[in-house]
């Protein structure tokens, strides 16, 4: 996102450059935006933004806050165990006994390592969704009586590989914000427009939610062979 700093020149911008401005702080009301408000008064920088689509108070354009973050992910949290708990009733309704618990495919490690905030922050994706989760059975009894997988706890294996998705993904966005970034500081370059930008970023945002439904099935099958 963008910061209070950002200076509009006539040359490209690299990503390193990009990031920088990325640094957002609050403006006089309090409020965090990408591009500061301060920035449409400015003679030159002001009518840009206007021409681009711009307007200090969209929605797009506020940064959330820590705090924002935390009443997401507690929210989301709640509807996963909400849904935990009908799969359970439902289940039970049918077998007379089920203790199923959430399995994410894309797991903590992501969530909260290094990658996690270009899911959350830069495609408003949330791990505890039903896109990225799976129920397996927590206990032996649910396994046989349910016919579901078992809980690995965590898969190493799947680990590796969706680590290696997400750092490839990340890439391609930032190639995406570094054009885009061309584009909206007024650089030379092969920039692309922010209709285009926010084309590439819902299409890759997707493209993730597709690959973790593709891995799922493949996941349980695998699971089902070695726990027999």
């Amino acid at each position: 996102m963008f910061g209070q700093k950002a200076t509009f020149g006539k040359r490209q911008h690299s990503f390193a450059e990009l990031k920088e401005m990325m640094r957002p702080t609050p403006d006089a009301d309090g409020v965090t935006r990408v591009f500061s408000k301060e920035l449409w008064d400015d003679p030159k920088v002001g009518p840009m933004l206007r021409e681009l689509g711009f307007n200090p108070d969209d929605p797009r354009n506020i940064s959330k806050t820590a705090e924002d973050y935390i009443a997401m992910f507690a929210a989301a949290k709640k509807r996963l165990e909400e849904r935990a708990a009908a799969f359970n009733r439902d289940m039970t309704n049918r077998y007379g006994y089920c203790n199923a618990v959430p399995f994410l495919v894309i797991d903590h490690t992501i969530w909260d390592g290094e990658h996690g905030a270009f899911l959350y922050a830069s495609l408003n994706l949330i791990g505890f969704d039903d896109w990225n989760v799976l129920m397996l059975a927590g206990d032996e009894r649910t396994k046989e009586l349910c016919g579901i997988a078992g809980h690995p706890g965590t898969v190493p294996a799947v680990s590796k590989a969706v680590h290696e998705f997400v750092v490839a993904w990340k890439e391609r966005y930032e190639c995406a914000l570094e054009a885009y970034g061309v584009t909206a500081t007024g650089g030379q370059g092969r920039g692309i427009s922010r209709e285009q930008y926010e084309m590439e970023k819902d299409e890759l945002r997707q493209e993730i939610i597709d690959k973790v439904g593709w891995m799922k099935p493949r996941i349980i099958n695998e699971l089902l062979r070695i726990q027999g």
